[in-house]
């Protein structure tokens, strides 16, 4: 039972990691945001020329619900999966059911960053949520890298935890103060 548990989380981390999905192709034409925001001083000088890159109207249907959608997901993932079993010690040596915590917080992980990507793509199609979250948005992807590195190794450190939780923290403040509040909203397990 359990060797068919680790085979099924395998081929549904490999569909994640392939980034099946709905992605509009219509920004093809458009900087890559991802490798910009990987150090600090990057994030800061691409959140300054990321107000001169916003739209002046939507560029995408429903890009705000879609957010707020992607987000919320993302919330309940993070927190369900990576943070809450993190506080109990399930991700520590010897710990009952460190393997399979594990895996589901990887495939969480790996679910969020997609998540993520899509709300950027989102945010960067409002001109509301491109001026106010772009930046915590660039942030949190690459906190999450480092949390999927941590992951691979076996050792989730607090740093990492507290940073992810920290910098979602920040993009619900924001994106509640342009008027597009975020709530934590459950994934459905298809």
């Amino acid at each position: 039972m359990r060797n068919r548990l680790v085979v099924v989380l395998g081929l549904v981390l490999a569909l994640v990691l392939t980034g099946c999905g709905g992605g509009d192709s219509s920004n093809t034409g458009a900087t890559s945001p991802g490798p910009a925001v990987s150090s600090g001083s990057a994030s800061s000088s691409a959140s300054g020329s990321a107000a001169t890159d916003c739209p002046t109207e939507n560029t995408r249907s429903f890009a705000k619900t879609r957010f707020v959608a992607d987000i919320g997901g993302s919330l309940f993932l993070l927190n369900r999966y990576i943070v809450k079993p993190y506080q109990a010690g399930t991700f520590k040596k010897g710990a009952s059911g460190r393997t399979a915590a594990l895996i589901k917080a990887g495939l969480a992980a790996a679910a969020t960053a997609k998540l993520v990507s899509n709300a950027r793509e989102n945010a960067k199609a409002n001109p509301t949520l491109c001026k106010t979250v772009a930046g915590p948005l660039g942030q949190l992807t690459s906190s999450l890298n480092g949390v999927v590195d941590g992951l691979k190794s076996g050792s989730l450190d607090a740093g990492a935890i507290g940073g992810i939780s920290g910098l979602l923290g920040t993009l619900k403040q924001k994106s509640a103060d342009a008027g597009v509040p975020v709530q934590e909203q459950q994934v459905p397990l298809r």
